[in-house]
């Protein structure tokens, strides 16, 4: 190589998580200084096309709450204050079978069983949104009551079982009406004051929106 030349970073490719692509020295944008892990509000939603970086960005949290702070050694906020408290993450994505509601419920109960799996927790509803609402105060008592240990909810594509069978609009609607059902939990106490944070993000807000008030506590960002 010639003196002076540059040699340019390779650009991950496909559907990489945000550590692999810290420790293979990727090029990527660094969005830690917009994370709104210091906002006053603490639930929100952020609405963004497909392939915009929706799911990065919740891996990225994700290891950010997760308190591995030798990942972001040299982005924005390792070089901030940020104490890097450890928090117990639930990050789940919709993006998941879907072909009937029956399927869509029993899906759902499994990829929430894997997470309290993995935090060795014993949960024994048999609705997703029942399951969802132990789950959270099951990992927010196993941290314990103090601010810094408590949960992080994370949700990726959370109208992916509508979007995906709009060409079926009883499917899409009977869908719609399970998944309403499920993100209203977060807003019913005990488990709306579990959360440290929460984010969930999607094309659009079909899913949490109906003729009730629904989980109206998450601040829409996607205009911000």
């Amino acid at each position: 190589m010639a003196s002076g030349a540059y040699e340019m970073r390779q650009l991950p490719d496909g559907d990489i998580p945000f550590a692999e692509i810290v420790n293979q020295d990727f090029l990527h944008a660094d969005k830690t200084k917009y994370a709104l892990i210091r906002s006053g509000k603490k639930a929100f939603f952020l609405s963004r096309p497909r392939r915009f970086g929706k799911t990065l960005f919740l891996d990225t949290l994700s290891e950010l709450f997760s308190g591995r702070r030798e990942l972001f050694e040299n982005l924005w906020i390792g070089r901030s204050d940020y104490d890097f408290s450890k928090h117990p993450v639930l990050f789940l994505s919709m993006s998941m079978d879907s072909e009937t509601p029956e399927i869509l419920k029993a899906t759902m109960l499994h990829e929430l069983q894997k997470i309290a799996d993995n935090a060795e927790l014993t949960i024994t509803a048999n609705t997703p949104s029942t399951y969802f609402g132990d789950l959270i105060e099951g990992l927010c008592k196993k941290a314990g009551s103090k601010t810094e240990s408590k949960v992080v909810v994370l949700i990726d594509e959370h109208d992916a079982p509508v979007t995906r069978n709009m060409d079926n609009l009883k499917l899409a609607n009977d869908n719609a009406k399970i998944l309403h059902g499920f993100f209203a939990t977060l807003k019913k106490p005990p488990v709306r004051n579990c959360p440290r944070f929460t984010l969930i993000t999607g094309i659009t807000r079909c899913a949490l929106t109906s003729m009730d008030s629904g989980p109206n506590h998450l601040k829409d960002i996607s205009l911000d």
